[in-house]
């Protein structure tokens, strides 16, 4: 019996990431390819259009110009931040995701994939349907399909969104003036991120956070280190107080918490979750289950229930960040490909677009202290870092948790300028099951602050070798670690 015909061996749902990366690897292969894109004229998801590229690239002009203060002067940036109007801002932003648009759809071109606009579902196991901008239905048949079709804000019933004064994340790129104040419910990464943009805006910016800590999943110390650089840019925390109503008041938004306190500012951000984009997908006619969140749910290929079809990025759940997605696109093509690929990486950075930068690899000292591990730690701050002095960063600090027996990497993280690309330092000594031996054998440009490894290191094995004789690590111990 013959192989049936397909239009495609590959329809991918989505333009994200996960989209994009596994479009470009199966046409590396040889595939042919078809991305769905509900969106009339617009590729690249949340990614490029609402999301990181926009959101990073206001965050980075606003770095830049308070970066100068150390060095001319606040009333420099005073100046400057007086002369900037959201027309500015976003036009920036907007220019910058659509040179990324122009970048993707190039390779698009490139690799000979081909794009369909409109809205599509599962049709049947070798089938999208996608409904057109005018009402018309095409029906696409694939060998193999896959859903990666994002999250979006998630938005109460119980909020009364209007736009202007009471927006979500999608929303808060489209205002039309930068506000007198700002409340921001929700303290996880995306509250954190526009809260320090808004500060450094001159906006009297509150963050209100129904738990007692502010992103709670990342090791606290360094997150207490980024929360009193923020306390010192002007931002206000307002923790452990839940949400009640929040409502309209003339041109303002009013706040209610349970405790009985209101707060009132021109903006209301609720910046308190995302959900997946995974109604009316044609899931359930298929039997692919979905997670009580609404998260489909895949193995560890990324497939779905039925074989041929794979789901990645957000709509899969966490860690749903643009970098995991796309490789979680990569390695799904591979492998419906038939193309052999390592297990997905345990170990993984977290960047948190602040300002100043966090970012993470690893386990945390909380997560260490949990499982009973022993480990000391390694700090190096960057105000005693020539290049962290240059730069005027007080809070800047770089911290290794290190593995009292085997003298491994267990977690790095670090806080201060320029974080999320430090990181990566870390996260390959990591991978190649580095010790903290290795960051006090190197040698670093001076000045840099990549010293920030060699004196966190020595930092922690001095408390391991008292005497000031720094041995090489044990070579026979085998602590059942596993970074891929």
């Amino acid at each position: 019996m013959s192989e049936p015909s397909y239009d495609y061996d590959l329809v991918v749902i989505g333009s994200g990431p996960a989209g994009y990366r596994a479009s470009i690897q199966s046409a590396k292969l040889g595939k042919s390819v078809a991305i769905v894109e509900k969106t009339l004229d617009r590729l690249g998801g949340a990614w490029i259009h609402t999301g990181t590229i926009p959101s990073k690239t206001i965050r980075e002009s606003m770095d830049q110009i308070h970066a100068i203060s150390f060095h001319a002067g606040s009333r420099w940036v005073e100046r400057i931040i007086d002369d900037i109007s959201t027309t500015k801002l976003m036009g920036r932003a907007h220019k910058v995701a659509q040179s990324e648009e122009q970048i993707f759809r190039k390779y698009l071109d490139r690799y000979k994939i081909e794009t369909v606009f409109g809205r599509g579902s599962l049709d049947s196991p070798h089938a999208v349907r996608v409904v057109c901008a005018d009402s018309t239905v095409k029906i696409i048949s694939a060998r193999n399909i896959l859903v990666c079709t994002g999250s979006r804000p998630r938005r109460p019933e119980d909020i009364p969104f209007d736009g202007w004064r009471i927006v979500d994340c999608d929303e808060i790129l489209k205002i039309e003036h930068v506000p007198k104040s700002m409340i921001i419910y929700g303290g996880g990464v995306v509250g954190c991120e526009y809260a320090c943009i808004f500060s450094a805006l001159g906006v009297d910016t509150t963050v209100i956070e129904g738990r007692d800590k502010i992103m709670q999943y990342i090791d606290q110390e360094v997150v207490e280190k980024l929360k009193a650089s923020m306390e010192e840019s002007g931002v206000k925390f307002l923790l452990g107080n839940k949400l009640k109503q929040i409502k309209t008041k003339g041109p303002s938004a009013v706040i209610e918490l349970e405790n009985g306190d209101k707060h009132e500012a021109s903006i209301l951000f609720f910046a308190a979750g995302r959900v997946p984009n995974t109604e009316n997908l044609g899931l359930e006619k298929l039997g692919i289950t979905k997670s009580e969140r609404g998260y489909v749910e895949v193995n560890e290929h990324f497939q779905t229930a039925v074989p041929n079809v794979y789901s990645a990025g957000d709509c899969i759940g966490p860690p749903a960040l643009a970098a995991t997605s796309a490789v979680q696109g990569r390695y799904a093509a591979a492998h419906m490909f038939g193309k052999a690929c390592k297990p997905f990486p345990k170990v993984f950075p977290v960047g948190v677009y602040t300002i100043p930068e966090l970012s993470s690899v690893g386990s945390t000292e909380e997560e260490l202290i949990a499982q009973n591990i022993e480990y000391v730690v390694g700090r190096a701050f960057y105000r005693e870092v020539a290049r962290g002095y240059i730069r005027g960063d007080e809070h800047g600090m770089l911290k290794l948790l290190v593995c009292k027996t085997t003298h491994k990497i267990l977690g790095i993280h670090v806080v201060g300028h320029d974080a999320c690309n430090l990181i990566h330092t870390g996260q390959a000594i990591m991978k190649m099951h580095g010790h903290a031996q290795d960051f006090v054998n190197m040698v670093y440009n001076y000045p840099t602050l990549s010293e920030s490894y060699s004196i966190a290191a020595f930092n922690a094995l001095n408390k391991i070798f008292t005497d000031g004789d720094i041995l090489d690590p044990p070579k026979a111990v085998d602590d059942g670690e596993t970074f891929t």
